[in-house]
């Protein structure tokens, strides 16, 4: 088995059903061109010029960008994969002859100091050629920012938990209990579904962003839907395949379960632990690099070797415990109060730095979820900074 369980998650995917199917597991060109693209994609906005024809190339790249402000124009984004300032490159490209301050928020973990060396010369890169901008990392973990500052980058403490909405996930106090366990991981080895197959009673929330081809996606949901009849994949199945939630129906399901589980072994901060908190469940979790632990408390969140037997035990004790959501939920939120009050003023004296005469912050100024992790593409996100320009007179 490899760190991340991918020989469990083959076992659990099992032999396809048919000869297309078997060809499109199998098929190790296929992966093979599948990474050559990625990785073209991610060092195209390196290579693309300011000016001229080609400059839009990567225009119809999907990205989050959220306005934090427009004058000064700073902007929240997250990024990720194992060239992370892909992104920033074509973000910053749009915006080469204004000031601009980028947020980067890491939606995988930047422990990987192999990750963070090649990011340093990025960074260099970033900056002789957009000398207007400046980049701030908000780290999810102190090492997370101890490895980037090694690389030259501006980085401090902010774990992007702080970001999930608490009017969006919460106890429902009329929704019966009716599983011991709810896991929401997409389909993916690194997720190890596997860990939490003895569970008696298990709801999952699931679906693939790619990661796996079709065949294998939809015979990882047959594997799950055999698993037990006491186990419930949440999500529509359309043609083999689960469709997504909405937010409020994924709430609805958290409040059907006694606890929540995190498996992986490496990944960001996992928005879905802070989701568990803020509904009021308590949490069953292996340990991670990444940050989910950020919020965690050993009243109600056990933190157990990555065995089934030990998970089962996990959620067994959490389950008959009882713990009430409300206390679960309150106490997150006073963790959670005190990071936004943090990052709110820090925010405040960033504007202040940039010659802003604004006053500071006066409430929390990523507001509402939705706008908040708004996937668009460069062109679309583009057009609507584009209408904000600074004043004239100022520098």
């Amino acid at each position: 088995m490899d760190r991340f369980g991918q020989t469990e998650f083959e076992e659990m995917i099992g032999a396809a059903r048919s000869p297309s199917e078997r060809r499109g597991i199998a098929s190790r060109a296929a992966k093979l061109l599948g990474k050559a693209r990625l990785s073209a994609a991610k060092r195209i906005p390196f290579l693309l010029p300011v000016q001229g024809p080609l400059r839009d190339l990567d225009g119809g790249m999907v990205v989050s960008i959220y306005a934090v402000s427009h004058d000064p124009l700073i902007l929240y984004t997250p990024i990720g994969g194992a060239r992370p300032l892909s992104t920033v490159a074509a973000i910053g490209r749009r915006l080469a002859k204004r000031r601009a301050t980028l947020l980067l928020s890491p939606n995988w973990t930047l422990e990987r100091p192999h990750v963070v060396s090649r990011m340093g010369a990025d960074l260099a890169w970033y900056r002789q050629r957009f000398p207007l901008h400046e980049l701030i990392f908000l780290c999810n973990t102190e090492e997370e920012r101890r490895l980037v500052a090694a690389a030259g980058g501006t980085a401090i403490v902010s774990n992007h938990n702080l970001m999930v909405s608490e009017e969006m996930f919460r106890p429902l106090p009329d929704v019966p209990v009716v599983f011991d366990a709810v896991y929401n991981g997409r389909i993916s080895h690194t997720k190890r579904h596997y860990l939490a197959l003895d569970i008696e009673r298990l709801v999952h929330i699931t679906f693939s962003i790619g990661e796996v081809a079709p065949a294998g996606a939809r015979a990882f949901i047959r594997r799950l839907q055999v698993q037990s009849p006491l186990h419930h994949i949440a999500n529509p199945i359309v043609d083999g395949m689960t469709a997504k939630l909405t937010t409020p129906e994924v709430n609805r399901v958290y409040n059907q379960a006694a606890v929540g589980l995190c498996l992986s072994a490496e990944e960001g901060a996992m928005y879905s632990s802070m989701e568990y908190l803020l509904a009021g469940l308590p949490i069953v979790s292996t340990p991670s690099l990444g940050g989910r632990d950020v919020f965690f408390d050993p009243d109600y969140c056990m933190i157990v070797e990555p065995e089934p037997a030990a998970i089962r035990r996990a959620v067994e004790r959490l389950r008959d415990r009882a713990i009430p959501r409300e206390e679960i939920r309150g106490r997150t939120l006073e963790k959670v109060r005190a990071g936004r009050l943090e990052l709110t003023a820090y925010l405040s004296a960033l504007k202040r730095r940039l010659g802003s005469s604004d006053p500071p912050f006066s409430q929390w100024p990523f507001q509402g979820a939705g706008t908040l992790m708004r996937w668009a593409t460069l062109r679309q996100h583009a057009r609507e900074i584009a209408p904000f320009k600074p004043p004239l007179h100022r520098v």
